[in-house]
């Protein structure tokens, strides 16, 4: 049973989680449609969402790095002044009509959120191996906030000022600021900042032999490229398609958001009930889901209903992913695993991001046509990850009938 101090820092943790993740809502939100606005190559309206995801990809090693340096508290807090940064310089160069400069503010929130990234390393490290499971999602699941914070601001804050989404990244650098405060409230465990263990750490070609290490980056990858492309897609689809800004994106936003993260009350029970191997086999049906959906029609409810599915897809695969990936390390080796392991993530959701947007330019003006294309997309993926998934799922049974 977890102690009474490990669940109020879970439970900072995840409100940690959600204000973070209102930050992502937003720039996620806001990001394309503002890139559309100041871009005069309108192909590369997505490229400042894509570089965000770039810049968590290539900061990740560098955020773990840190946090072995000056533990879980200053490394968050470091990663909150970086977001102020990005919502300032982005506001700025939305203001000024400077796509490069906008979309150098968008990179620093891609840096700011390869930090908020670890407060699901931070929820494991802070619970025992039976409760870890139940950690990690309840953390994740403080997201929920975020598509009702997040689509809140973007609705009455994105025409502010005469330029529209100025206000919108003013208003963003709020949200850093309050994360900050709540992670001083954190104590955060003892072995969670302590450096590494005296045991000897395994290389990464050898980590990188364990199936768990396999299956948790395959999975967390396709989780994250998967519903990034759709979402990057997702605004752009509905504007070509003649659907309004506010309300009919931002609630799809919003919801879809909310079915990233509602899950998490329950995925951890349902990994400890029937197994990881078998809710990460339920988050893949349920993208498969969303491509049938995506692909039958272009009306708002097309869309809400397929980026709900995607978004408990993703929601099931990447609680899925973090708890094998807890379990695979040892402490002395948990620095490198967590950055390698987001390095790749995130990078596949890069080029996932930027895929989204080249897509749905490419089939310009045909947006039916884009939009099937960038479902599509999804499949091949999800039948690698799913053989990836049982092959795992067959040695552990292997492991435990031994």
């Amino acid at each position: 049973m977890a102690s009474y101090s490990v669940k109020k820092n879970v439970g900072l943790l995840s409100l940690c989680q959600g204000l973070s993740n209102v930050s992502v809502t937003i720039v996620i939100s806001v990001s394309a449609l503002a890139g559309y606005m100041l871009a005069e190559n309108k192909g590369l309206a997505t490229l400042p969402h894509a570089l965000m995801w770039t810049t968590t990809m290539a900061t990740s090693p560098l955020a773990a790095m840190l946090f072995r340096r000056v533990g879980r508290r200053y490394g968050f807090i470091a990663g909150g002044l970086i977001g102020i940064c990005g919502a300032l310089i982005a506001a700025y160069g939305t203001n000024a009509g400077q796509f490069w400069v906008f979309t150098f503010g968008i990179m620093l929130m891609g840096a700011f959120n390869s930090f908020a990234m670890f407060y699901r390393f931070a929820a494991a490290e802070a619970a025992d191996a039976a409760f870890r499971a139940k950690a990690i999602a309840l953390v994740i699941g403080g997201g929920v906030v975020a598509p009702f914070v997040g689509g809140a601001v973007a609705n009455h804050t994105y025409d502010l000022f005469p330029i529209n989404f100025v206000g919108t990244f003013l208003v963003l650098t709020a949200v850093p600021v309050l994360l900050i405060l709540t992670v001083l409230f954190v104590e955060f465990p003892r072995r969670a900042v302590a450096s590494a263990s005296a045991a000897a750490a395994r290389s990464l070609m050898e980590i990188a032999r364990d199936s768990r290490f396999v299956v948790a980056v395959l999975a967390g990858t396709l989780s994250w490229a998967a519903m990034v492309m759709v979402m990057t897609a997702t605004p752009i689809s509905m504007k070509l398609c003649g659907l309004q800004f506010r309300p009919d994106v931002t609630d799809v936003i919003q919801w879809h958001v909310f079915a990233m993260y509602a899950p998490s009350f329950f995925s951890g029970w349902l990994i400890s009930r029937f197994g990881v191997h078998n809710v990460m086999l339920a988050g893949l049906a349920a993208i498969l889901a969303s491509v049938a959906v995506g692909v039958a029609g272009t009306a708002v409810a097309h869309f809400w209903i397929m980026n709900v599915l995607i978004g408990v897809g993703w929601n099931f695969l990447f609680v899925g992913a973090t708890d094998l990936l807890s379990a695979c390390h040892t402490p002395a080796e948990r620095d490198k695993v967590q950055g390698v392991n987001d390095f790749i993530v995130f990078g596949g959701t890069a080029l996932a991001s930027f895929a989204g947007g080249y897509v749905m330019d490419a089939f310009s003006p045909d947006a039916v046509a884009g939009w099937d294309v960038v479902n599509y997309l999804n499949i091949p993926a999800v039948i690698l990850v799913a053989a990836a998934v049982l092959w795992g799922r067959t040695l552990r049974r292997a492991a435990l009938a031994d």
